[in-house]
């Protein structure tokens, strides 16, 4: 029931993105998997606390995210910065014209619940949460050959 409610909290953000609850992607359809929504949740969730406007989730912005999340799982490293390419040449790379931007990343966190809590425990990626210059999120989750999860949050405000 909370999964489902929360699903529905990001369709309302984002009419043009459908959510996926089974997490199977539909063809030619941006899809958001029930860990990425949730991250997206709380995230909005903790913004309102502080009376910040909630983040709109955006696929490219999301489609850097599950890149480096899938990369990190892979390399098995929890680094800003793999094979040479920052978070910012990740964004601009996935066709995001941005005016600001910032990710935060995370390890082995079992829940979005625990994601989130990690996050919200760090001055820094606090601020990247919780700061009105972004305006947009992405989000992506992978997991590595041990079942350990890694996740990735990055915040844009487009160029427009």
């Amino acid at each position: 029931m909370i999964r489902t409610a929360l699903l529905a909290m990001v369709i309302a953000l984002i009419p043009t993105i459908t959510a996926s609850a089974d997490d199977e992607p539909k063809p030619g359809v941006f899809s958001v998997f029930a860990d990425e929504a949730t991250v997206v949740a709380l995230a909005n969730a903790e913004r309102k606390k502080v009376c910040a406007p909630p983040l709109k989730l955006n696929p490219k912005l999301s489609s850097a995210a599950r890149a480096h999340a899938l990369n990190m799982a892979k390399q098995d490293k929890l680094e800003h910065t793999l094979d040479g390419k920052t978070f910012d040449e990740r964004v601009t790379a996935a066709g995001y014209e941005w005016t600001a931007t910032a990710e935060n990343i995370g390890w082995n966190s079992r829940t979005p619940k625990d994601a989130i809590a990690a996050w919200m425990d760090s001055p820094p990626h606090k601020m990247n949460m919780l700061s009105e210059d972004y305006t947009e999120i992405g989000v992506g989750v992978a997991v590595n050959e041990k079942g350990e999860k890694y996740w990735v949050q990055v915040f844009g405000k487009p160029l427009k």
